[in-house]
């Protein structure tokens, strides 16, 4: 069995692994941050009207499409996944092409042989994700009328925000197929190591938007309409970029024959396809159910602490944005890793992963530390909100360091392919996490948010302990 010593034999960082790390966690956490903070821009502009009613309904329905979407989100993890273990099934460090130089052979960053082109099991994973977003996206169309209408009910919207509500996403609404496609389409991207690509992509759309923003509203006056016409013109955008990016790998007209080849419709391979999302999606009803326990827990404890607790939050999200893009490279490169049976190449990119992701974890960390009290000033001038915000925010110093290992692990073990025990240590740190809860509901805040670090912590241990068992089956 795999130790912890064989794991981490030194823990110092191989520069050409942290360069490689670098340049794809780099381009991911810009695009986190890009979509974060783009996705302010409807609210803020249907802000400009001055009509509370048009603000709150963009605003519970913004809310309820993007929960809709977060819970399908297995879709983009466990397309990157397939296609990075795919992708590193075009050779193995054993058996390397002739000469690199022949076509289409050519090195990666660390001197591995790597095609020039994706293979046709890259492409097969491309054809069976995109047919599965576009099933799952015209079922979710046939179920309009009654998600449309338990969501607004579960959101407790009503009278004229609720009409705004549903004007707003019953516009979007239509584009759900094309939101889940563009999601796996550009997670094929980043399997294949082309984030660039994707953030381009993201920057651009999100700038046509808040250009047809500006228009719709400011300039037109056209409101609800005019925000919900952006987004899907941004969409159809996104779709058009994302599919000339895929033309430079992969050539559109093999697809059709992909498609009707039985061994992309492989039993086993469907099989596998379904049990990794399967997992994928209860882990992430998991982390979700975690999240609201936290806001509930919160709104119990008045709006004051609800107003300081969701300033606090907001600013992990930021951390939470950051250090997702170490989730990222580390599902391509572990993905990579798998797909080539390379034990070695594995666990040295575990190990720079936890390096450098736990370095930019404490440089957040004492950022936060020292600037805490700045930053909560610029979100209230509630001097009420401001001081148990200051008074909490050494939670927000801590979590990054905290949660970065889980981060880190999702990564490695949507990769691996290792759902069904990632599910499993998520079920498991939820479970003591609600245990912190009860335990700790006497402490008020303190025991909120100490029971919320904890289930950080549950986390990353039961993955860090799993990750041996899991590597020796894997490698053998």
């Amino acid at each position: 069995m795999a130790s912890t010593q064989q794991i981490f034999p030194r823990f110092f960082p191989n520069l050409a692994f942290q360069k490689l790390i670098v340049t794809i966690a780099f381009p991911a956490m810009l695009t986190n941050i890009a979509t974060a903070l783009f996705g302010l821009a409807d609210i803020w502009m249907i802000g400009r009207m001055g009509n509370p009613n048009m603000q709150g309904g963009v605003e519970i329905g913004a809310r309820l499409l993007t929960t809709l979407c977060v819970i399908f989100n297995f879709l983009r993890s466990g397309t990157t996944a397939l296609t990075a273990q795919a992708a590193g099934q075009k050779t193995t460090p054993e058996t390397p092409p002739q000469s690199l130089t022949e076509t289409p052979w050519q090195e990666d960053e660390l001197g591995h042989p790597c095609r020039k082109t994706p293979n046709y099991q890259t492409e097969r994973t491309l054809v069976r994700a995109v047919a599965l977003a576009i099933s799952i996206g015209a079922f979710l169309l046939i179920l309009k009328p009654v998600l449309l209408s338990c969501g607004l009910y579960l959101l407790d919207a009503s009278g004229a925000v609720a009409t705004q509500a549903q004007y707003y996403v019953a516009r979007r609404y239509w584009v759900i197929p094309l939101i889940l496609t563009n999601s796996v389409l550009s997670a094929w991207l980043i399997g294949i190591r082309r984030m660039r690509a994707v953030l381009i992509m993201e920057i651009s759309s999100n700038f046509l938007h808040i250009a047809l923003d500006w228009i719709g509203v400011i300039i037109l006056g056209q409101g609800v309409r005019a925000v919900a016409n952006a987004s899907v013109i941004s969409e159809i955008f996104s779709t058009a970029f994302l599919l000339v990016m895929i033309s430079r790998h992969i050539a559109f007209s093999q697809l059709p024959s992909l498609f009707k080849q039985t061994s992309t419709w492989h039993k086993q391979t469907i099989l596998d396809l379904f049990r990794l999302n399967r997992d994928l999606f209860i882990r992430t009803i998991l982390l979700m159910s975690a999240i609201t326990l936290f806001t509930r827990m919160s709104v119990q404890q008045g709006i004051v602490i609800l107003a300081a607790n969701a300033i606090l939050n907001q600013l992990f999200t930021l951390s939470v944005l950051i250090l997702d893009g170490y989730e990222s490279a580390a599902q391509i490169l572990c993905g990579e890793a798998v797909g080539m049976n390379d034990k070695g190449y594995f666990f040295k990119i575990t190990q720079n992963l936890m390096i450098q992701s736990l370095s930019v974890a404490l440089v957040m960390a004492l950022f936060y530390t020292f600037r805490s009290p700045f930053l909560m000033q610029t979100f209230t001038t509630d001097h009420r909100v401001i001081d148990i915000a200051t008074k909490n925010a050494f939670w927000l110093s801590l979590l990054p360091i905290l949660g970065v290992s889980s981060f880190v692990m999702d990564g490695v073990f949507v990769g691996a392919g290792w759902s069904r025990a990632m599910m499993f240590s998520m079920a498991g740190a939820s479970f003591l996490f609600t245990l912190s809860l009860t335990v700790m509901h006497g402490f008020g805040n303190y025991g909120l948010w100490l029971a919320y670090s904890l289930f950080y912590l549950f986390r990353s241990g039961l993955q860090l302990g799993l990750l041996p068992f899991l590597a020796k089956r894997q490698f053998t």
